[in-house]
């Protein structure tokens, strides 16, 4: 169950990228997209656990670490917190450099170059060494395959990473129907081409 799926693991305010080796009996093995950085994650630490699965979408867990090793990090005691089904939750990690304009509560508005690292029919997760504030409005076209996508994403979270970058959580507005319908499928489409590469490796 949730082989190769992305996984973010929580520990505290910190939160660190990967995907899942394995899920049986209660017990996940989690390889982080960087390496065990030292320090980030402990034997004994209890985290919260966000697997991305394309069968049941976003599963939330909670669970104690109960092993480092050179690669992976083994969490026992997982707990279902929640399930969100697919559509919401389809959610799809990248490397996707964008521009924009971004406008703050005040009315003040200056162009921004970021990167967005996830990407979702209902959201976005950004990084971008500019900075951005909760209930900045960021509008941009983001490419998919079909068409150019022009989207307005609205921030309402901020997250430092164990790396030391600043992801900002934002939910898009004012979308309609057939715009989420295409992110929906570059979602799913983008999901498959990652899935085959990992298993290719």
């Amino acid at each position: 169950m949730h082989d190769l799926a992305p996984c973010t693991v929580f520990v505290d305010d910190r939160a660190v990228l990967g995907h899942v080796a394995t899920c049986a009996d209660g017990v996940l093995s989690f390889v982080p997209d960087h390496g065990i950085l030292g320090g980030a994650v402990q034997a004994g630490d209890d985290v919260a656990l966000q697997v991305l699965d394309d069968v049941r979408g976003e599963v939330r867990y909670t669970g104690r670490v109960t092993h480092v090793g050179a690669t992976t990090v083994q969490v026992e005691y997982l707990e279902l917190v929640s399930t969100v089904q697919k559509r919401r939750s389809a959610r799809v990690r990248l490397t996707q450099i964008c521009t924009g304009v971004v406008r703050s509560p005040d009315g003040a508005t200056r162009r921004l170059t970021f990167v967005v690292v996830d990407l979702a029919a209902h959201g976005v997760r950004v990084s971008t060494t500019a900075g951005l504030a909760v209930r900045d409005r960021v509008r941009f076209t983001f490419p998919t395959p079909e068409r150019g996508l022009a989207l307005e994403a609205e921030v309402v979270r901020v997250q430092e990473t164990t790396t030391g970058t600043t992801h900002y959580g934002c939910r898009f507005v004012g979308l309609d129907e057939k715009d989420e319908d295409a992110l929906f499928r570059y979602v799913l489409r983008t999901q498959g081409e990652q899935r085959r590469a990992r298993v290719r490796d």
